[in-house]
């Protein structure tokens, strides 16, 4: 799987971190008639757009799930709408700086936001921004869905097993260095944490990227580390690192020899949705026509088979079911971090 995985990783890397290449229109999306995408393609297929190469916005440096996910979607948009989207990577402000970046941006359509919910829903529920994720941008569609999260330690700490960890945790309460990002997905991550494990950790914030947070892990600046699989699939199969337990109801494809935490007594969970924006005031009908490229992308086999190689998978939403859903989770991470 590593030999795989590693090759995966080298050829998707060769092959989009230039601007995504154009090429060959797609196929009209098929629909019920209530869907959006026959609204789309009847009502905005017509719509001059992209005349020109779209940038797309990733608040993440290069490599991580977001910016790798955020490619492969590119890559597929790309070909079918016969332009370029071109992937920017934009850190800072755990993803504040990137999104500010779009939210300014001119509503023309040249420019959108690739970010994932993990951070977005957190900082939307505890009100450390100055604008909505869910209000201030013209949502436009999700497109992937990645469950595989993991609390993981290194080979050589006192604690091999969640349970391990957990008694660890409470002979030693605060002395744990956990990697936060805070008001991020990890954030909320640790909370669910102690509250149902009866813990307290010690949170230490050492950056917001999957690099970042992975490099200081390595370095010993903290004790455990959560992450995608994607990010440390080598080092476990090295035996580097061991995991402790999987943020997910089930065990994901591929992951069937991790178990979870919720399968261990702890109601953990912490899915990442990777989701499309716009700045407020695009026209609706360059919405629409990307939505429907985007649910176009999601039901492609290379798609799909390529997300499989990360352990993700497609999710497609429209805009509008997206903001819906978005806001019941808002709702109920308020109700957490009250708690």
């Amino acid at each position: 799987m590593k030999k795989i995985y590693r090759l995966a990783a080298l050829l998707l890397s060769a092959a989009m971190l230039t601007a995504c290449g154009g090429g060959q229109s797609a196929a009209p999306a098929s629909a019920p008639a209530a869907s959006q995408s026959e609204a789309s393609a009847t009502g905005s297929s017509d719509v001059e757009w992209p005349k020109d190469a779209v940038t797309v916005v990733v608040p993440y440096s290069a490599g991580g799930d977001t910016d790798t996910y955020c490619r492969t979607m590119c890559a597929q948009l790309s070909k079918d709408l016969g332009a370029n989207f071109v992937v920017v990577n934009t850190t800072g402000g755990s993803g504040v700086v990137a999104s500010t970046s779009v939210l300014d941006a001119k509503p023309d359509g040249n420019t959108i936001l690739f970010h994932h919910s993990g951070v977005m829903l957190t900082q939307e529920a505890v009100g450390s921004n100055q604008f909505s994720f869910l209000n201030d941008f013209e949502v436009c569609a999700t497109v992937a869905r990645d469950d595989t999260y993991v609390l993981i330690a290194k080979k050589d700490s006192p604690f091999q097993t969640l349970p391990e960890f957990v008694d660890y945790c409470k002979a030693n309460p605060g002395q744990v260095k956990y990697s936060i990002t805070f008001n991020g997905a990890t954030h909320a991550v640790a909370t669910l944490m102690e509250q149902t494990m009866g813990i307290e950790m010690n949170k230490i914030d050492v950056g917001s990227s999957a690099a970042d947070r992975l490099t200081a892990f390595m370095a010993g600046q903290c004790d455990c580390l959560v992450i995608n699989y994607m990010n440390v699939a080598d080092y476990i199969e090295n035996g580097d690192f061991v995991v402790l337990g999987v943020c997910a109801d089930e065990r994901p494809a591929g992951m069937e020899d991790f178990p979870t935490m919720k399968e261990q007594g702890y109601d953990v969970v912490q899915s990442k949705l990777y989701e499309v924006r716009f700045p407020k005031g695009t026209d609706a009908a360059i919405v629409e026509k990307l939505s429907a490229a985007i649910e176009q992308v999601s039901a492609s086999e290379d798609f799909k088979n390529t997300l499989a190689t990360y352990y993700a998978q497609p999710f497609y939403r429209n805009g509008e079911t997206t903001v819906a859903e978005d806001t019941a989770e808002v709702d109920e991470l308020k109700k957490l971090f009250q708690q």
